[in-house]
């Protein structure tokens, strides 16, 4: 897997916090809403106030709208990812020892999206400094291969395991596998590597 895929993977890592902090900038205008009053409103005048409200309306809630759309962004990611991996799984192998790693989620959870609920978002100093802290962790998620410990996949049903498999060619330790099925030891399965250690399985039915 190559950079632009995992980067791609830590932007949906964050699908749990856009909406997070779309909900907590949400704010009505400190201005008033422009209305037509007791003046006769046409159609002009009508689009003109709209216009004018809508405009009031994203210049408090950007930040909102931007989350909005990184949120949706996020979700197209989700499809791409399914999409590779509906490009069918391999050859077979047999789960000799498996472990859930599904803490992995939760720690990534705690660790980098939990502390985002007690941010404030009104001061830009302080929004310049969060985008710094997100890129970091996101440098830090890429260089440890750490992508897989996802928790907007988890969410979708995704399950995380350390297994060693073994086929006819050898034992492979400690590899990690991703599956939407529950993987337990002596199984078969089919795999699709996703990159060096990381496998996309299918339990063999």
């Amino acid at each position: 897997m190559n950079t632009k895929e995992k980067v791609k993977l830590y932007i949906l890592s964050l699908g749990i916090l856009f909406p997070i902090i779309l909900i907590m900038s949400l704010k009505m205008p400190s201005e008033s809403f422009q209305v037509c009053g007791t003046e006769p409103c046409n159609f002009v005048k009508i689009v003109s106030i709209s216009l004018s409200n809508i405009w009031l309306m994203y210049k408090t809630n950007w930040l909102a709208v931007l989350m909005l759309f990184c949120f949706l962004g996020s979700l197209i990611i989700k499809r791409q990812f399914e999409y590779m991996l509906e490009g069918g799984v391999g050859k077979t192998v047999r789960v000799c020892n498996v472990k859930s790693e599904d803490y992995e989620h939760l720690t990534f959870l705690a660790t980098y999206i939990i502390p985002f609920f007690g941010f404030s978002f009104d001061d830009p100093k302080k929004l310049i400094a969060y985008l710094i802290l997100i890129i970091i962790i996101g440098m830090i998620f890429i260089k440890t291969d750490k992508y897989y410990a996802n928790p907007t996949l988890a969410l979708f049903g995704y399950r995380l395991y350390k297994a060693d498999l073994s086929d006819s060619h050898g034992l492979y330790e400690s590899v990690i596998i991703i599956s939407t099925d529950k993987i337990i030891n002596k199984q078969s399965i089919k795999y699709k590597l996703i990159s060096d250690n990381v496998f996309f399985a299918k339990v063999v039915k």
